[in-house]
């Protein structure tokens, strides 16, 4: 009897997770007869749970494959929804009816609980079904992956946007005060301590406020009226999310966006910490502030894609299948620095991973040059613009 293979896509896309499927499909072949993808991971829409991929994984689909690995978005589909234990039955019961015996889900820490809780309730039922889990997220948060496949293109676009930016913000410095740009992260900063790779450039950003360097809105305040005073215009990065150094959140009063269904705060639909901090620095120092809010843009532009980003991703496909056919289960791919692939329980992908102290620094850069090296790894070459110091004697 043939191999049948499921796999599913979870929570927010990346500029490169369809090269994981696209990579996936291709080393299917032949040792998986036919390959099914959920629609929308544990949600499955009524009438038409699955999409049938067998045809992409044949030697003459390679053109079809090497689009789809180029393509924004997620191919079967995604969910936020926070699984239940119908959930899991009716994936199990389709799973069954298709004659399925694997599943590799493609997704970040919530995905990978999810396929934990596959594993326990695939056990319970007396179903033997190999689990394989792929990292993916911008978030770059989960343990054991030192680059998450999805990250590399997020940061090169903050990089690249905070660097170009800067050049235009400093030829607006005569009457823009203070720029504030809010990335995403979440309970993290790997994205916005992205904005330092390129600093060298033109010199900015000025301040980059992550949740792993905690400070108080007293200190901001202080540090931006200081570098007004010295350089006539600010340029701040802000996570999403920010900690004070009493755990608290900062403006937690003025985030006032809903939750999801595993009940995480929705901070990018909130009016964000971004612009808090720019009425609070209107309002105390009377200076003109802006926020810049890219949101979603910044995971979703494929002509910003990493390429070491996007080849990691595929990568990450292939050692899936790889652990397949060796008879694993029940485990994730990870990542080191040196871009080794291996495997760990998906356990493991249930925690959160914060920036490491030998990245951090206590003032308001946030992020050291070991950080910018780790960085500049992911991100992918960049040409050079003008360089700061030969444009610095035309400024006047």
């Amino acid at each position: 009897m043939g191999r049948t293979l499921f796999i599913l896509q979870g929570g927010g896309p990346t500029a490169v997770i369809n090269a994981t499927l696209a990579s996936l499909l291709e080393h299917a072949h032949p040792h998986f007869d036919r390959v099914l993808g959920l629609r929308h991971s544990f949600e499955m829409p009524t009438g038409a749970p699955f999409i049938d991929l067998t045809p992409l994984t044949t030697a003459n689909a390679s053109v079809d494959r090497a689009r789809l690995a180029a393509t924004p978005g997620s191919l079967l589909g995604s969910s936020r929804k926070k699984v239940k234990d119908d959930d899991l039955d009716q994936v199990l019961d389709l799973i069954e009816a298709e004659r399925g015996d694997s599943i590799v889900g493609i997704g970040g820490n919530g995905t990978m609980t999810a396929l934990v809780l596959l594993s326990k309730a695939a056990s319970t039922r007396d179903i033997e079904l190999q689990i394989i889990g792929v990292p993916k997220t911008v978030d770059n948060d989960i343990p054991g992956v030192a680059y998450a496949p999805g990250y590399g293109s997020a940061a090169r676009f903050v990089a690249l946007a905070v660097r170009d930016f800067g050049f235009d913000f400093r030829a607006m410095s005569t009457f823009d005060d203070v720029t504030i740009f809010e990335t995403m992260g979440r309970n993290c900063g790997w994205i916005a301590a992205a904005s330092r790779v390129l600093s060298g450039q033109n010199g900015y950003p000025d301040i980059v406020l992550i949740p792993e360097v905690p400070t108080n809105e007293a200190d901001i305040l202080d540090a931006v009226a200081a570098y007004h005073k010295e350089k006539g215009h600010v340029f701040i990065i802000v996570n999403e999310m920010m900690t004070d150094k009493t755990g608290g959140l900062i403006g937690e009063a003025f985030q006032n966006g809903p939750q999801d269904s595993l009940g995480r705060s929705m901070y990018s639909l909130s009016l964000g910490t971004g612009n808090y901090l720019a009425n609070r620095l209107w309002k105390e120092l009377g200076l003109q502030s802006r926020c810049l809010r890219p949101g979603n843009l910044g995971r979703a532009l494929s002509f910003c894609v990493s390429e070491p980003d996007r080849q990691l991703a595929a990568d990450c496909g292939r050692h899936a299948i790889t652990a397949l056919l060796a008879h694993e289960t029940g485990k994730m791919i990870t990542v080191n620095e040196d871009f080794n692939l291996g495997l760990a329980p998906l356990e493991e992908a249930m925690a959160t991973r914060y920036l490491s102290a030998q990245f951090l620094t206590s003032d308001f850069k946030a992020v050291n040059t070991a950080f910018e090296t780790y960085c500049r790894r992911i991100i992918g070459p960049v040409e050079p613009v003008f360089d700061a110091e030969t444009a610095a004697s035309f400024w006047i």
